[in-house]
C-alpha cells in the first residue's frame, strides 16, 4: 500500500506535465493556484473565489492525513503551474481512493491536461494497490457532471448510495475503476 512516511515531495511526470506534491511552506503557490482557477470554487461551492485561507487548510489537511495528497500540476516544456490535483488514498476504502480536487487554469483548459493529470495519477496509485477512484458533489452542480464524466468516472446510482450507507440523494457519488 501507500506509504503513509513519505516525507518527501512525490512527483509524476506524463508526456506534457510534472505533478508534484506540495506540503508546509508551497501555501503560496497553491493559493495563487486557487485564485487563477476562482470559477472552481463558484461551481463547486458557490462561493465567489477561495477563501483567503484556503490553500494553509488544504495543505495542512494533506499533512496531518495519511494518504491525503495535493499536487500542483507544471508544465513540463516550460515549468508554468497550470492546475491542482487532490486525492485521498484508503478513503473512503482501503483499495480507493477519493479525488477531492482538479482544477486547470482557464487558459489551458480543454486540451485534455485534466485528463492527462488524472492518468498519470492513476498509473501511480495503481502500483500501490488502488482499484478504484471516488469523487462527490453537490448533485445540484449540474455543470460539473459532463466534466467528470468526461474523465472517465461513472455516476453510481441511489440504490448503490444507499447500499454504502450514503442516503443522501443531494450528492452525486462517481466512480471509475483502475486497471
Amino acid at each position: 500500500m501507500v506509504d503513509a512516511e513519505r516525507t518527501a515531495p512525490l512527483e509524476i511526470e506524463t508526456d506534457r506535465l510534472v505533478l508534484r506534491t506540495l506540503h508546509p511552506g508551497d501555501e503560496a503557490a497553491l493559493q495563487e493556484m486557487f485564485g487563477r482557477c476562482a470559477d472552481h470554487f463558484r461551481i463547486l461551492s458557490g462561493l465567489p473565489g477561495p477563501a483567503p485561507d484556503a490553500a494553509a487548510g488544504e495543505i495542512a489537511g494533506c499533512a496531518a492525513t495519511p494518504g491525503r495528497d495535493v499536487a500542483l500540476l507544471t508544465l513540463a516544456e516550460t515549468g508554468e503551474a497550470v492546475g491542482a490535483l487532490g486525492w485521498w488514498v484508503g478513503n473512503p476504502e482501503a483499495d480507493r481512493a477519493l479525488i477531492g480536487m482538479i482544477m486547470i487554469v482557464p487558459e489551458h483548459r480543454r486540451q485534455g491536461l485534466a485528463r492527462e493529470a488524472l492518468s498519470g495519477l492513476e498509473v501511480w496509485l495503481a502500483g500501490q494497490g488502488i482499484r478504484g477512484l471516488r469523487t462527490a458533489f453537490q448533485r445540484r452542480r449540474l455543470p460539473v457532471h459532463p466534466v467528470v464524466r468526461g474523465l472517465g468516472f461513472r455516476e453510481m446510482s441511489i440504490r448503490e448510495h444507499t447500499a454504502l450507507g450514503l442516503g443522501s440523494a443531494g450528492i452525486s457519488l462517481w466512480e471509475k475503476p483502475l486497471g
